[in-house]
């Protein structure tokens, strides 16, 4: 047991005879290890998108409530009669007359 431990530390499985075995298991596992680490850096970048996307979603949703309530406002008949005033233009008196037109065909 003693002496295994201590081959362990002095790493003769490295340079043994049937060494060959242990390099490529090694390299299997630095490249996996590799891989792993390039995945999960990419997945990171995915969630930094994600997230700057929502803000992006979240100002436009905003920007557009804002601007929808300043046309519902410029909309509104009395805020078009005061911009008319300086203008002299009035409402009138009496209402529109809706005409109906019936096409034969």
């Amino acid at each position: 047991m003693r002496k295994n431990i201590l081959n362990l530390l002095k790493t003769t499985y490295l340079i043994d005879e049937g060494a060959s075995k242990n390099w490529k298991f090694i390299t299997f596992l630095f490249i996996l290890a590799t891989i792993m680490i390039t995945a999960s850096h990419q997945v990171d970048s995915k969630v930094y998108q994600i997230a700057n996307s929502t803000q992006d979603l979240q100002r436009l949703k905003s920007e557009f409530v804002t601007t929808r309530s300043q046309l519902m406002h410029l909309k509104m008949k009395t805020a078009i009669e005061k911009k008319l005033l300086s203008t002299r233009i009035e409402s009138p008196d009496k209402p529109a007359t809706i005409i109906y037109v019936q096409i034969d065909g």
